[in-house]
C-alpha cells in the first residue's frame, strides 16, 4: 500500500489542533495578531471583514466560511476596513460574561480561533512546509465540508455544559485542520513552495508516496522519475523547485527524523540505522548529526514521553477550558 505522507508529517510532528477562542466585532475596528512561533488558524462564522500579512500585495475580504492558517512568521491583522489595517493595535481583547472576545460594538462579524500543538523538536519541519498564511475560501468547492464542520464545532461550544464536549470539540478541530490542509493542496498559488505544496503535486505526489512507504530502500533518482513518469533532469529540477530540496536530500531528512523517532522510543543506534536502510552505522551516525545537529546517542538518552497521548489530552483540554 502506498504511504499517506500527509498523514505520515502530521503524526511524525504530532500535530494537535484545538480552537483557543470565539471572536465578535463590530462598527469600526482593527487588531493585529502576532501568531508568532506558533501555528494558528482562523476561521470566519458570520459576516465580513478584512485581512493582511506582510508580503501580500493588498488587503483581501475575509468572508464567512473562509479559513486563514499561518504559520507563526509574519503578524495578521484583520479589520473592519482596509484603511484601519496600518493603526491595528495589539492590546488585549476583553471577553464578556460567554467567554467571547470582543471588538469595537456588535456582531458584524464572527469568528473561531484555534492552535495547534506541535512537538518542538519537530516544529521546523512543519514550518518548512507550510507558507505563511494559507487561505481556503469557504466558496471553493474542496472546501464544501469545512463549512459544516465549523458549523458542528460551534454547536458543540454553544451547547454548554454537554458530557464529552470538550474531546468533540477537539476532534473536530483536529479534522477541520486536516481538512483545510487538504482543500488548500487544490488551491496553491504557484508561488507557494513547501513539501505541503507538493504532496498535492500530482507529478510529484507517486514519488513521494512510494519515498514514504519504503524509506529504507536504496532508492535511486531514475526510480523516483519513473514513479513521476517524468524524465530524469525534469523530476529533479521540478522537485527542488516545490519542495525546496533535492528529492534525495528529501528522503534522507524524512529517514533521520524516523530515525529520531525510533531513538527517543528507545531504539538502539544500530537498530535505528538497520529501520531505515543503513548498514553501516558509522555512516548513520554521520548522517544523522549532520541533517539533525545532534549525535544518535544522545538524542536516544532525550526519549519520547511514555504517554503522549496524555499529553494530547491535557493540551486539548486546555484550549477548550475557556469556550
Amino acid at each position: 500500500m502506498i504511504a499517506d505522507p500527509l498523514s505520515d508529517l502530521l503524526e511524525l510532528v504530532r500535530a494537535r489542533c484545538g480552537i483557543s477562542g470565539r471572536l465578535a466585532a463590530g462598527g469600526t475596528w482593527s487588531r493585529r495578531f502576532p501568531n508568532l512561533n506558533a501555528v494558528k488558524f482562523c476561521a470566519a462564522v458570520e459576516g465580513e471583514c478584512w485581512y493582511f500579512m506582510e508580503g501580500m500585495p493588498e488587503p483581501a475580504r475575509f468572508l464567512a466560511g473562509d479559513i486563514v492558517v499561518m504559520n507563526g512568521t509574519r503578524s495578521l491583522i484583520l479589520a473592519s476596513a482596509p484603511s484601519l489595517i496600518a493603526d491595528a493595535s495589539t492590546i488585549p481583547i476583553p471577553r464578556d460574561q460567554n467567554g467571547i472576545h470582543r471588538l469595537g460594538y456588535g456582531d458584524d462579524f464572527t469568528m473561531v480561533g484555534g492552535s495547534v500543538s506541535i512537538d518542538e523538536r519537530r516544529l521546523p519541519l512543519l514550518l518548512s512546509g507550510l507558507p505563511s498564511i494559507l487561505f481556503v475560501p469557504g466558496s471553493a468547492h474542496s472546501a464544501e465540508t469545512l463549512g459544516w464542520l465549523l458549523e458542528q464545532i460551534v454547536r458543540e461550544i454553544e451547547l454548554g455544559d454537554q458530557p464529552g464536549r470538550m474531546m468533540v470539540v477537539a476532534e473536530l478541530a483536529q479534522l477541520l485542520f486536516v481538512k483545510t490542509l487538504r482543500a488548500y493542496l487544490t488551491l496553491a498559488s504557484p508561488g507557494d513552495r513547501g513539501w505541503l505544496k507538493g504532496l498535492g503535486d500530482k507529478q510529484l505526489a507517486p514519488a513521494l508516496g512510494r519515498m514514504h512507504s519504503e524509506p529504507g530502500r536504496s532508492w535511486s533518482l531514475e526510480e523516483f522519475a519513473q514513479e513521476a513518469a517524468m524524465s530524469r533532469t525534469s523530476f529533479a529540477v521540478r522537485f527542488r523547485d516545490v519542495m525546496g530540496m533535492p528529492p534525495l536530500a528529501y528522503l534522507t531528512s524524512w529517514r533521520m527524523h524516523l530515525a529520531e523517532r525510533e531513538l527517543r522510543s528507545g531504539a538502539t543506534v544500530a537498530g535505528a540505522a538497520a529501520a531505515i536502510g543503513y548498514t553501516s552505522e558509522s555512516a548513520f551516525s554521520h548522517a544523522f548529526k549532520r541533517e539533525l545537529g545532534i549525535a544518535p546517542g544522545q538524542c536516544r538518552r532525550e526519549k519520547e514521553p511514555m504517554d503522549t497521548r496524555q499529553e494530547d489530552r491535557e493540551w486539548s483540554e486546555s484550549q477548550t477550558a475557556s469556550l
